[in-house]
């Protein structure tokens, strides 16, 4: 049953007086042993770096592409996306990708995002909720995805900032074939600003030398006085549209 963080809250929420933007910066880094690419696109200078360095975007977007290798890790096609300046309903920061450890040994490829100059919901506190969900196409069993989102009162580009919501990590429980799925959501927890905000993640990958697979990591911030949705519903709100992406990557791969 959904439960409502009235009854958590007590009493009303405090608006705040935002108005939405029409600008959204956005920056993606990975990291694999000494090797980190990343790209910025809230200057004419960090978009031009972006483009050098594999990254596809544009001057104030809220859109980051990138393909290519980091370290031992070759990433087929990394799609970050946000709605910033939000909606009243929600504002949100996910990423998609097909990745695989191509000599990497048994370190992980560190993945961080972030995403600005969200207006909306109004109101503070906000509920702040992340999911995250893996396909195991040819993995080794225990590789994984850890995923963890943040809010970020202070609206800048810094990963790993602000008010935490942790996922359960995603384990393949076997070998693959056949190809293993896993899913999972944190629990919602609240998240107070005072203008406008910033969402971003992080998550940490590792997969078997020669393992591939498909991720997704989201997060996501909702008005504190709608309804909290069942863990299921927030994995169906962030990774939905990503699985049916992640199948065509996975067909395309095998044929």
């Amino acid at each position: 049953m959904n439960r409502t963080l009235a009854t958590v809250l007590g009493s009303g929420t405090l608006l705040v007086a935002v108005s939405p933007t029409a600008r959204a910066d956005a920056f993606l880094s990975l990291q694999n042993q000494a090797v980190t690419v990343s790209c910025n696109n809230s200057t004419a200078a960090g978009v031009t770096a972006c483009l050098a360095n594999g990254f596809t975007t544009a001057l104030g977007s809220n859109s980051i592409d990138f393909a290519g290798s980091v370290g031992g890790y070759f990433v087929f096609d990394l799609e970050l996306i946000g709605n910033s300046p939000g909606s009243p309903a929600l504002a949100f920061a996910t990423d998609t990708k097909t990745i695989q450890n191509i000599g990497a040994g048994a370190t992980a490829l560190v993945v961080s995002f972030a995403i600005n100059n969200f207006a909306l919901p109004a109101g503070s506190p906000l509920t702040l909720s992340a999911s995250q969900a893996a396909t195991f196409v040819t993995s080794a069993a225990a590789s994984s995805q850890a995923f963890t989102g943040w809010g970020n009162a202070a609206n800048t580009l810094a990963a790993a900032t602000g008010t935490a919501v942790t996922t359960p990590a995603c384990i393949n429980p076997a070998a693959a074939p056949p190809v293993n799925a896993c899913s999972s959501a944190a629990v919602p927890v609240l998240f107070a600003r005072a203008g406008n905000f910033a969402l971003n993640g992080q998550e940490t990958i590792n997969l078997n030398q020669g393992g591939i697979a498909n991720f997704q990591g989201a997060i996501a911030a909702t008005p504190s006085t709608s309804s909290v949705p069942e863990p299921g519903s927030l994995v169906l709100l962030a990774t939905g549209l990503f699985g049916v992406v992640g199948s065509r990557r996975i067909f395309r791969r095998n044929t």
